[in-house]
This record gives C-alpha cells, sequence and structure tokens, in this order.
C-alpha cells in the first residue's frame, strides 16, 4: 500500500515539474486575432482542485451531464474544461458542431489520444479510425446498413418475441414488482446486434451473466474512466481488462473462423461461385470482399467489436429512456398507445412498412433521443490551429468535443420549455424550427451513425408491441441516475410497473 501511494505521489510530482519547467510558446499570428476559450474555473495550479473535484463527483454519483450543462450556463457555449494545464475544448453551438462534424472535418480527427484510451478494446476498428482506414470501412459496411438488408423486420421481431417471453417470465415470478428495464433492454439488444452482425447469437437473454457479455460492458466501464482521469495510463487498472479482452477475443476470432470455413464450404460446394459470397450478415458481407483486401483475424475482429459497440447500446439507452418517460407521461403514453391500436391493432406484429404509419411514435422516439442522446459526449482532436465560427480560438492537437446531452437541452435553441419533454416539437408545425445540427443524436456529417435506421426501427418495433402487450406504469419515488459514459444509462438502472393489457380496455 505504502509502495502504491509513493508511485502515484512520485508520477504526480514528477509531472508538476514538467509542467512548470514547460516553455511557453508565444501566440501565432491567428491566435492573437482570436478569442481564447473561456476556461472552468479553477484556484490551485495545473486546475488540481477542478480535476478532483470532477473525479469526485463522479464517484459519488453526481450526475455529471447536468453539471457540465449548468457549467456552460456560466461559461457560454465554448468552454475549456481544462486539467493539469492540457485543454479540453467543448462546444455546443450548432454552427460550431457543423465546423468540426462537416465543413471543416479533415482538420478534426478522432486523434491520438482518443485512439490510445480504446486500443486495446476497439483496435483499429471504424469509431478509432481516422483517413483511409476509416473510409475503406464505412465504404465496406455501408451496403449492409441500407433499408432493403433490414425492411421485412423478421430478426428483430424473432428477438422481441424473446425478449416478451423473458418479460412474462419474471412478471410471473414477480407480478406486483417495479422491472429494472435498463439490463434487459441491453441484453436484448445485444442478441439482436451480436447475430445482425455476427451470424451468432450470444443468448444474453437467456444467459444474463454470460461471459462474453461480462467482459463487454467492463470494457466498456474502463474505456470510460481513461475519458475522465488525467494520466491514466498511471491511474486506471489495466490487468482484468486484458483479461476481459482475452474473453472477447477468443469468442470473436472463433466466430470469425467459423466464417470463414462456412464460405470455404458453400464455394466447394458450389452453392455460391466464388466471386459471390452472401452477405447475411455483416461478417459475412466483409468476408466477400476478402479475396481483394486479404483481411487479416485482427482487421475483422476490430471491425465486429465497433460495430457491437454501437448496435447494442444506442438502441438500448432509447429504450430504457423511452420507458422512463412514458412512465413520467401518461398522456403522451395513451395517444401513442391509440395510434398504434388504430393503425395496428392490439395483435399485429408490425414490419418495417408498417411501424412508418406510426408518426406520432417517431415524434416520441425523437424527443426521447434530444432529451436523452444515446452517446452524450463525443471526441475529435485538432490537427491544425483553427478558428471556430464564433471567433474562439483551437490550438492544434488538443481534443475538442461537442455534446448533444447540452445543445438538446439549450433553450436559446428549444424554447424556454427545453427541458419539457414534448413530442409536438417533431409535429408538422414546429419540426421546420429544427436547424441542422441542432439535432446530433447519431452524429452528423460524413462520420453520421451508419446504423441509425436499424436503431429506430429496432427501437419503434420494440416500442410497438410492448405497448400492444403491456401498459407503462412509473414506480413512486425512483429517480434514475444519469451517467456521463461512453452510454447514457442510469447508474441504477430504470424501473417501471409493467401491467398486462387486456385488449377490451382499449
Amino acid at each position: 500500500m505504502h509502495n502504491t501511494t509513493l508511485v502515484l505521489a512520485t508520477s504526480v510530482a514528477a509531472a508538476l515539474v514538467a509542467y512548470a519547467l514547460k516553455p511557453k510558446k508565444a501566440k501565432t499570428e491567428l491566435e492573437a486575432q482570436s478569442k481564447p476559450v473561456p476556461v472552468m474555473p479553477h484556484y490551485l495550479p495545473f486546475q488540481i482542485d477542478a480535476v478532483l473535484g470532477y473525479i469526485s463527483g463522479v464517484l459519488s454519483g453526481d450526475d455529471e451531464m447536468e453539471g457540465l450543462r449548468e457549467l456552460s450556463l456560466t461559461l457560454g457555449n465554448t468552454m475549456n474544461l481544462r486539467g493539469m494545464n492540457e485543454d479540453y475544448i467543448v462546444v455546443l453551438e450548432p454552427a460550431c458542431i457543423q465546423h468540426i462534424l462537416a465543413k471543416n472535418q479533415s482538420n478534426y480527427e478522432k486523434g491520438s489520444a482518443f485512439k490510445d484510451i480504446f486500443h486495446e478494446f476497439l483496435g483499429s476498428g471504424i469509431f478509432n479510425a481516422d483517413g483511409d482506414i476509416w473510409k475503406s470501412q464505412r465504404q465496406l459496411a455501408r451496403p449492409h446498413f441500407q433499408t432493403s438488408e433490414f425492411k421485412d423486420s423478421a430478426l428483430i421481431n424473432k428477438h422481441v418475441d424473446q425478449l416478451l417471453k423473458v418479460l412474462s417470465k419474471v412478471l410471473s415470478a414477480k407480478p406486483d414488482e417495479a422491472i429494472e428495464v435498463q439490463n434487459l433492454f441491453c441484453r436484448f439488444t445485444m442478441d439482436a446486434a451480436s447475430e445482425f452482425l455476427f451470424g451468432e447469437n450470444v443468448n444474453s437473454l437467456e444467459h444474463e451473466q454470460s461471459e462474453f457479455s461480462t467482459a463487454f460492458n467492463y470494457a466498456q466501464s474502463i474505456s470510460a474512466w481513461r475519458f475522465r482521469v488525467p494520466y491514466w495510463k498511471i491511474f486506471v487498472p489495466k490487468r482484468r481488462l486484458l483479461r476481459e479482452i482475452a474473453v472477447l477475443d477468443k469468442f470473436v476470432y472463433n466466430i470469425i473462423d467459423n466464417a470463414i470455413a462456412r464460405q470455404e464450404q458453400r464455394i466447394k460446394d458450389g452453392v455460391v461461385p466464388e466471386n459471390k459470397i452472401g452477405h447475411d450478415t455483416l461478417l459475412d458481407h466483409f468476408l466477400s470482399y476478402q479475396k481483394e483486401n486479404d483481411f487479416s483475424s485482427a482487421y475483422l475482429r476490430d471491425m465486429l467489436l465497433n460495430f457491437l459497440i454501437a448496435g447494442r447500446d444506442t438502441t438500448a439507452s432509447l429504450l430504457t429512456w423511452t420507458m422512463w418517460e412514458l412512465g413520467q407521461n401518461p398522456e403522451i403514453k395513451e395517444k401513442l398507445v391509440a395510434e398504434i391500436m388504430d393503425q395496428l391493432g392490439p395483435n399485429t406484429v408490425p414490419s418495417y412498412v408498417e411501424i412508418k404509419k406510426l408518426k406520432y411514435q417517431k415524434q416520441v422516439v425523437n424527443e426521447v433521443l434530444r432529451l436523452h442522446p444515446p452517446v452524450p459526449f463525443n471526441m475529435r482532436q485538432s490537427v491544425q490551429e483553427d478558428v471556430l465560427p464564433n471567433g474562439y480560438y483551437v490550438p492544434p492537437k488538443v481534443p475538442v468535443s461537442y455534446s448533444a446531452y447540452i445543445t438538446h437541452r439549450m433553450p436559446e435553441l428549444w424554447g424556454e420549455d427545453a427541458l419539457v419533454f414534448d413530442p409536438e416539437r417533431w409535429g408538422p408545425e414546429r419540426v421546420g424550427k429544427i436547424r441542422p445540427f441542432m439535432f446530433v443524436p447519431f452524429h452528423a456529417g460524413p462520420r453520421i451513425c451508419l446504423g441509425q435506421n436499424f436503431a429506430y426501427t429496432e427501437a419503434q418495433i420494440t416500442l410497438t408491441r410492448l405497448l400492444q402487450s403491456y401498459d407503462i406504469l412509473a414506480k413512486n419515488g425512483f429517480k434514475p441516475k444519469p451517467t456521463g459514459d461512453i452510454v447514457l444509462f442510469s447508474a441504477n438502472g430504470v424501473e417501471v410497473y409493467f401491467k398486462k393489457r387486456s385488449h377490451s380496455e382499449i
């Protein structure tokens, strides 16, 4: 214990000395002509009080996203969360978000800091890549995410069937208890995403504590802490992370080997010609380009885990917060149920085409995405110095982030009722007021999420079938604790009551 404390103290002292001796650079001409970004308040050298206060708040359960939103009310819509004399710029105005994601996208890469944080977990996959590697993966993956790949919704409905069975079983055992839905939805979307991407179901709905799911969750949790802690290589543990990643690797490499063997056998049996391999899954799709690209197993492993993190978490987050909002807003829930019954009735298993009839449901989903965007914070890194559209200076090689969570709650954009859950914002009378880059739950620009249509479809089909079968009621006194991790979840989950719906009630 004493040795560990000594090592940490020595490391911090060495870092402070290094910063103290670091020569100050003269201002460039561009910097001299621009405004400095307002810095988070601090009183001690190297912003130690601000850094420790932030970490302490997260550990004690403070709502870090709301804390940042409140800080923006003081500092403004561009702020510098500097810690240990390292800049960390956050932009909130739509014009600035558009600048870094689209207009000057080439100057804002994922960058070395982001890649460092995720390297062991995500390797060189699409979310951790820049330049030609990113372009190649995106170009190859795009066709698999076209609407035609999943419009019959058979795979989604298959997993909703299993979700409803598990929910019914839980309610049979505990009919009068509230259900924690976040864990349930994470397991559901893990199964659907793994089959869509890999062609193999990890069966986490059936086996809640599967090795794969446990390893996946731990890798995400540690990655989130690396974002928060300066000098994370010293302070954030790594030994267990490597063990859990080994579990992921074993599982994914086995799937890859099986898929390659399956493809080779299909060609050998003459089921498909060598130059036209089928691609029912994303893995099959990439393997159909194997001959000309010579993808390594490591490349395929990185690609699959990158898409899995998006395919599971975004929809699980969306469904979780939808349950919360419907419990809190019974009049909105009843209007939503009325639309489902009018358009589809109580028993129709919805297809992709039928979901499109549910206009009010889409408004509800968009409003959930506005107040509870699945990725609340997204980081880039500047390549060269730059000036934002609002006149603030961005140095080279510094993290520059935008927060969908805060932008989606800004009164100057959404009105004085910006914190109110109101699906009518998305109705035909008001939707025209929503300008580009005001609403970015799936990012925007060239790196906009490839799977957003799949996420909408999966969420809407699931929501429809849940409401066909159950009424959703709030648990009095329960309050979720949002976390600012990679994905916006609740630290204590979300608990609601499910009451079996009698169709004579409708």
